[in-house]
């Protein structure tokens, strides 16, 4: 399992092409150490889009899980680590 410590991101939304189709959310995630680690986020939902742009703006520092493919707000091996995914109730 790799950590990446996120250094900045490039948020997109994309309007509906039709009516009565729902937008959807991009995001574009750098690695704050390695320029070249892009991590990509697409076809996000409304509130999945607003929950991730909010996490990203508010909380320092960021981590993507490259196993769980999640955005994490703790490393993993820090003291107040959440779980993640499956792990969560065991």
């Amino acid at each position: 399992m790799a950590v990446i410590t996120i250094g900045n991101y490039y948020a997109e939304w994309m309007a509906p092409s039709k009516g009565d189709e729902a937008g959807c959310g991009r995001l574009i995630l750098r690695s704050a150490h390695k320029l070249t680690d892009l991590f990509y986020l697409k076809n996000l939902p409304a509130d999945d889009f607003r929950i991730m742009l909010h996490l990203l703006q508010t909380e320092k520092p960021v981590y993507w899980d490259t196993h769980a493919s999640c955005l994490r707000t703790a490393h993993p091996q820090s003291h107040d680590a959440e779980p993640v995914g499956e792990e969560e109730g065991h």
